[in-house]
């Protein structure tokens, strides 16, 4: 009971399950197992492929937590700059209302002294 499609579909009894016919060439069994190395090959690359993947993500995420460390310190040094600034400008306005008081406001009191 063995016909043409035999080989490929394991025969007319399934309790057996799938046997090769003496039909099936050198070339043919040559050409699977070249084609099964090929994709042992391809998934090979794949999985390299996706490891650097992985390794240049995971470098990537830590250098992305710096930069946000990094914002987040100019941020305060912002702050902080601001704060002096605001600061330096209040010793400002009080400077020029001491030199305010300090001036004579018109000569006769100049001479009064």
């Amino acid at each position: 009971m063995n016909g043409p499609d035999d080989a490929v579909t394991g025969g007319g009894n399934h309790g057996e399950g799938w046997r090769l016919d003496r039909r099936v060439g050198v070339q043919a069994l040559a050409a699977a197992a070249t084609a099964f190395a090929g994709a042992v090959m391809l998934a090979a690359t794949v999985q390299a492929r996706m490891d650097a993947m992985e390794a240049r993500a995971a470098a990537l995420d830590g250098d992305v937590r710096a930069a946000r460390e990094t914002a987040v310190c100019v941020a305060r040094m912002d702050e902080r700059l601001a704060a002096v600034q605001r600061a330096l400008e209040e010793v400002r306005t009080d400077l020029r209302h001491l030199r305010a008081e300090a001036r004579p406001a018109s000569p006769t009191e100049k001479e009064a002294r």
